[in-house]
């Protein structure tokens, strides 16, 4: 533990020093934020801020030293006061990334509270805060812990070890004198430490709780139309552009009639008739197959109602359930969609049956891949 702190406080001082490169200036004095902890200025409260000259300042500032980030945050902090969310935020981004600690920490904070010039990804959150809370931003580090043991970067890879949290924890305690948030601290900390003493058994969406598919007989449907995708093939998947669908829809409907019940075969079906064209009979091949609790199908389907295709209901709820249903069965596709939907407040209509803390074990949000799985 001790050698994570002395980790943290060298990441910390590197940073601040980064930070400090330039004398004060014009901009410092007019527009330094009470709330960054490497201001080389008297700070100003935002009722105090004459935003035209700030804005004048550090703009003119930004301009001679485009490499100086805390300048270029301070330039962000007026913009956004005066109403110039998308520039102030584009400011913000580039701020962070030039590594300065107050940026990366306020860039997170925007996309977490769903500013709409901010991205909708809460693993962007992650990594902000995390380079913040390395650089040993105090905000950073608390909002960090807290939203990891809250559930909130559950679709994430998230990147700290529970050793390093609980250092960003013992790290925050000597710069805390505030009584409720001496308060807080305490009880991230038991919470944490909790965490941190449970057995080790599997989450509810982990790996290691899939439920791989039986033994099972492979037919020729499954031979020409099983999918790359689907984790529940029992043969090698066939690519969209390698698919004989006259001969795969022949043999998978005869496959459906033999065995009614099966419905991996039913899925197979519903995906060779929507490469045909026969939308309607694709879309009821592909519930029923949902329905009958195949978790491809019930990604799949939640996709149809998501897109709005014409032959599934008109109703985001629809697809929030089959979605939760895929998701709690395994299938990775549906964790991230999941959650990333229910981030952005596409699910805001919907009585939401997850919990934040349920989705734990779901993959990172990375690009939209959907289109490859039907």
């Amino acid at each position: 533990m001790k050698s994570i702190l002395m980790a943290i406080v060298m990441l910390a001082a590197a940073a601040t020093a980064g930070a400090k490169d330039y004398p004060a200036t014009p901009c410092d004095q007019l527009a330094a934020n009470p709330e960054d902890e490497d201001v080389i200025a008297p700070p100003v409260p935002r009722t105090r801020v004459d935003l035209p000259k700030a804005i004048a300042a550090c703009e003119a500032e930004v301009a001679l030293h485009p490499d100086n980030a805390r300048a270029r945050y301070q330039l962000s902090r007026v913009l956004a006061y005066a109403g110039q969310s998308e520039r102030g935020t584009a400011e913000m981004k580039r701020a962070a990334d030039e590594g300065y600690r107050q940026a990366q920490f306020v860039y997170g904070l925007l996309i977490d509270r769903h500013r709409p010039d901010a991205p909708a990804n809460p693993c962007l959150v992650e990594d902000y805060w995390l380079r913040s809370a390395r650089a040993g931003r105090q905000a950073a580090r608390v909002s960090y812990v807290r939203h990891v043991l809250n559930g909130k970067f559950d679709a994430c890879r998230i990147q700290a070890a529970p050793a390093e949290l609980k250092g960003f924890l013992d790290a925050a305690f000597p710069d805390t004198t505030d009584y409720f948030d001496r308060l807080l601290l305490k009880d991230l900390t038991a919470q944490l430490d909790a965490r941190m003493g449970e057995r080790s058994t599997p989450p509810p969406y982990s790996k290691a709780s899939i439920k791989r598919p039986k033994d099972a007989i492979v037919t020729d449907c499954d031979r020409l139309a099983s999918h790359p995708e689907d984790p529940d093939i029992v043969t090698t998947g066939v690519s969209g552009s390698k698919v004989d669908v006259p001969k795969a829809i022949a043999v998978c409907t005869t496959a459906v009639e033999r065995e009614p019940g099966n419905a991996r075969l039913r899925y197979q079906l519903a995906r060779v008739l929507a490469y045909n064209g026969d939308s309607k009979r694709a879309t009821e091949e592909m519930k029923r197959a949902a329905d009958d609790g195949h978790r491809q199908a019930q990604f799949v389907y939640g996709l149809f109602v998501d897109r709005k295709r014409p032959d599934a209901p008109n109703d985001i709820c629809v697809a929030e359930d089959y979605w939760l249903k895929a998701a709690r069965a395994g299938r990775q596709a549906a964790r991230v969609i999941y959650v990333q939907r229910l981030f952005q407040g596409r699910f805001d209509a919907c009585s939401v049956q997850a919990a934040p803390h349920r989705a734990r074990g779901a993959a990172r949000v990375g690009c939209d891949r959907s289109t490859r799985f039907l």
